[in-house]
């Protein structure tokens, strides 16, 4: 059996999923989309008193918050396909009914978002992610308690199996001993986030107790045990309903069963909306509000006029045009002490052993990420141009550019902090958003930190008695030669950036942000983003973390605004 999908929101969910929201009913905050940043809001804004309503596109994910989707075995004990770590990567083989269809990219319209079906890696954020990217109010020593309440919660492992064992580490020992002989450094990655220049580590995980962590398993948790918050899944926010800059409520439709239908509304004078649809849900959403560039909002205007405010009441920004998300470059070794597991036959048929051990006592190769992402190393690259970029590197155990074999590593570098190319996102006329421009590295200084950091890694591992052999790149082809005829996926799905934050407003010559260091949007009263939208540039790792505080941080400054 493939799987079943039962959804029992009526019991579960504070919402009735039979009857749409009392349009009558006006909340203090209402918050659109259930990811990584929503997620907190949730909690942090609930916990205060006040009234919140949190409004998610699409279905429960974990057993817990009323997710019935998984194979028959998992769902035999209580568990979906989200709880169960080693099941990560069937998003690749099957994302019906999760995957957004309105993008033109991978992104969760599902409860928890990207923290529901990604492989859960979970870094502390460099000092310089901050320092680098973000304007006074954000810096790394303004970001300390929001940094410190986010990892409390959810503290990150990298033993994920409650046996205390770490399964399949042949891919670590032998990256590990060729990188230390090359003189790299290793580390435990959280506990030393500032030292990411040539050194490695066991990666970091959201997992706790052997399932799925994160937002889902602990913010969330306790933001629904509260009378005064309410929950209602398969409900897609279109657009926020306003008067000028005064925001009133927002327009729902149901995007699958018990979906509601209404308009929501927040209270007069005090209410506020806060959006946390993350990249590509936000910008939909601001477009369709009559917030954004001039020539999008044509666009919407063209689809939907009888539902967009009139033009006299659109807001010029530029949303849309700081998009970013990390330029992968794979590399492919083999190596002879390396073994694969098979991740995907685990869902219709887990080995019998390994499936009891997950099942009693979450341990073994099921508690851990698909395919084996079980080693992450870091290198940072003077730039040509005066600007230090920062790599990160992912090792996982499969190949990778049509490479095929049993002792495959695909080596995946991430361009992050300080790199300077800038995508786009637009809408189309069916209301569906494209990446009309790349984000992925199209500078001399972007492509030269490429250059080198491939180099590097190619000398490291190529050492006498390394016992790797390269596929990708082959022999006779340089650095040079193969990053600018790289022809493999530069994607990564890290995106961040197009609802900027920063002091220059927008609307005026010149101004790139979108919102002001509160998170709100320029030219409005009471309308807020705080999702990985609002990022000004890229940082190190994998951005969940990264995301989760900066939405406790916003959370923190909203709460301080007077009415």
């Amino acid at each position: 059996m493939k799987g079943i999908d039962t959804l029992l929101l009526s019991v579960l969910f504070t919402l009735s999923s039979a009857a749409p929201a009392p349009s009558q009913e006006e909340y203090d905050f209402i918050i659109v989309g259930g990811g990584a940043a929503g997620l907190i809001a949730a909690d942090r804004l609930s916990e205060t008193g006040k009234s919140v309503l949190l409004l998610e596109r699409g279905p429960p994910s974990t057993w817990k918050h009323g997710g019935r989707n998984g194979p028959e075995w998992a769902v035999e004990n209580k568990l979906t396909r989200y709880d169960i770590p080693g099941l990560c990567n069937q998003i690749w083989m099957d994302s019906a009914g999760i995957a957004c269809e309105d993008i033109d990219q991978m992104a969760g319209c599902v409860l928890g978002g990207g923290t529901a079906i990604n492989a859960g890696l979970f870094f502390k954020p460099t000092n310089r992610d901050w320092d680098y990217n973000f304007p006074e109010g954000w810096k790394a020593k303004d970001m300390v308690a929001a940094t410190n309440r986010v990892f409390k919660r959810i503290p990150s492992t990298d033993v994920p199996s409650q046996d205390g064992k770490r399964y399949f580490q042949e891919s670590y020992n032998v990256l590990s001993a060729a990188l230390g002989k090359a003189g790299w450094k290793g580390i435990t990655a959280n506990a030393s986030p500032n030292q990411k220049n040539r050194t490695f580590a066991h990666t970091p995980f959201m997992y706790i107790n052997g399932e799925r962590g994160g937002p889902l398993a602990t913010y969330l948790v306790s933001a629904r045990a509260r009378k005064n918050f309410k929950l209602a899944v398969n409900s897609t926010v279109e657009r926020v309903v306003r008067k000028g800059g005064v925001i009133t409520g927002v327009e729902v439709v149901p995007f699958g069963e018990g979906g509601l239908n209404a308009t929501i509304n927040v209270k007069q004078k005090t209410g506020k909306v806060i959006l946390a649809a993350g990249v590509f849900g936000t910008t939909k959403i601001l477009f369709r509000s009559g917030i954004g560039p001039l020539d999008q909002l044509a666009i919407v205007k063209t689809a939907e006029a009888d539902k967009l405010v009139p033009e006299e009441e659109w807001i010029s920004l530029p949303v849309g045009n700081n998009t970013m998300d990390h330029t992968n470059t794979d590399l492919v070794v083999s190596h002879p002490d390396v073994v694969p597991y098979d991740y995907y036959a685990a869902w219709d048929a887990p080995i019998e052993q390994d499936k009891q051990d997950y099942i009693e006592h979450r341990s073994g190769p099921l508690a851990g990420a698909a395919p084996s992402p079980n080693t992450m190393f870091w290198e940072a690259i003077p730039g040509i141009d005066g600007v230090e970029r920062q790599l990160q590197w992912t090792a996982r155990v499969e190949g990778s550019l049509g490479a095929e074999g049993d002792n495959l590593i695909t080596l995946s570098q991430y361009l992050g902090t300080g790199y300077e190319t800038r995508g786009k996102l637009t809408i189309n006329p069916y209301l569906s958003m494209v990446t009309a421009r790349s984000p992925y590295a199209a500078t001399e200084g972007d492509i030269d930190a490429q250059i080198k950091g491939v180099a590097s890694v190619v000398a490291a591992l190529n050492a006498t008695g390394s016992g790797f052999t390269f596929v990708f790149p082959p022999e006779g082809v340089d650095a040079v030669e193969y990053v600018k005829t790289y022809l493999g996926g530069k994607r990564s799905n890290h995106w961040l950036g197009t609802s900027k934050l920063g002091t220059d407003d927008g609307r005026k010559p010149g101004g790139t942000a979108v919102v002001d260091t509160n998170t709100k949007v320029y030219g409005t009263d009471n309308l807020f983003v705080i999702d990985a939208s609002i990022f000004p540039g890229h940082v190190t790792h994998n951005p969940s973390a990264a995301i989760m505080i900066a939405a406790e941080r916003a959370v923190e400054r909203i709460l301080k605004l007077r009415n």
